[in-house]
Parts: structure tokens; C-alpha cells; sequence
């Protein structure tokens, strides 16, 4: 009886450490997997940019806190200032084919990262030449060395830099 209640002691105690390691390794991959979902969203907005010939930004928190969307920039003011401009019922993915320049055909869908990770930074501009800005409403500013995206989830984070040539790393 002895022996069965020090086992049963023993597992108890190595549960109680190994639960919550556990945990925060599932947290901390959350994280990781958060981190190699906004830079491929980058990477892939600077793609589609060069290959479409057309200016496209990545908008954090957007519509929400924890999502992004990459969206064209048309070069109408009406539509690029648009406040529901990540609103996916206003302006849709796919978006319609037709000649109105007003009317957005790029933009992608809104990704949602998990609730407990949230995104701070500068939304980005990727230009068809492939080269990067910083975008504040609709006015592009210039790079000087890089611009840093922070992923975090409570106390951990990890970084995105995009320089103004279009490099994109994960820090």
C-alpha cells in the first residue's frame, strides 16, 4: 500500500511540472506559427505585387486586432482611404475582374491569427518593382534601414524585419 501511494505521489508530482511545461511549449509554438504566417504573407504580398504589376500594402490589425490583410492600392483616394477597407463584405476575395481602376482586384483574404496573439508595427507597401515602405493612412514613407513587425503572445515575441529593398527576416 505504501509503495502504491509513493508511485502515485511520484506521477502526481511529475505531472504537475510536466502539464504546465507542456503548455507553454504549445504557447510558445503558437507563437512560431504565428510569426511564419505573417512573413509568408509578406513574402507572398511582395510576390503578387512584382507579378501583378501592382501596388500592394500588408494592414495590420486589420480589420481587428490579431488580423491582417494584404489589399491593392488602387491609386483612387475614395478606395484606398476607405475605412472598411478590410471589410471582405465591401470589398471581397476574390475581388471582381471589370475595368473600374476604383474596383480592387488583388486583395486577398483577412488572416486570423489565434486570440492570443496580437501584431504592432507599420503596415507596408510592396511596390511592383519590388522594393518596400512604410504606409501611415495612405501616405508611403520611405525606409531607412528597416521596418520591424512584433508578433506576441504575453511576455514572448519575436520580430519581422522588411528592409526598403524588399528583404523580409525573422528575427
Amino acid at each position: 500500500m505504501i509503495d502504491l501511494l509513493l508511485v502515485i505521489a511520484l506521477v502526481s508530482t511529475l505531472a504537475g511540472i510536466a502539464v504546465p511545461a507542456a503548455t507553454n511549449a504549445a504557447e510558445l509554438m503558437r507563437l512560431g506559427f504565428a510569426t511564419r504566417e505573417v512573413e509568408r504573407q509578406l513574402q507572398s504580398a511582395r510576390l503578387r505585387s512584382v507579378s501583378t504589376n501592382r501596388p500592394l500594402a500588408v494592414r495590420l490589425n486589420c480589420p481587428t486586432a490579431g488580423q491582417l490583410r494584404v489589399v491593392e492600392i488602387t491609386g483612387v483616394a475614395s478606395t484606398d482611404g476607405d475605412a472598411n477597407r478590410c471589410d471582405e463584405n465591401r470589398f471581397p476575395y476574390p475581388g471582381p475582374n471589370d475595368a473600374d481602376p476604383a474596383t480592387p482586384a488583388v486583395d486577398g483574404p483577412v488572416r486570423r491569427l489565434h486570440t492570443s496573439i496580437a501584431l504592432s508595427g507599420s503596415d507596408l507597401l510592396f511596390s511592383p518593382n519590388g522594393t518596400t515602405q512604410r504606409l501611415a493612412g495612405t501616405n508611403p514613407t520611405r525606409i531607412s534601414n528597416s521596418a520591424a513587425l512584433t508578433v506576441s503572445r504575453d511576455l514572448e515575441s519575436s520580430s519581422i524585419l522588411v528592409n526598403s529593398l524588399g528583404k523580409i527576416a525573422i528575427q
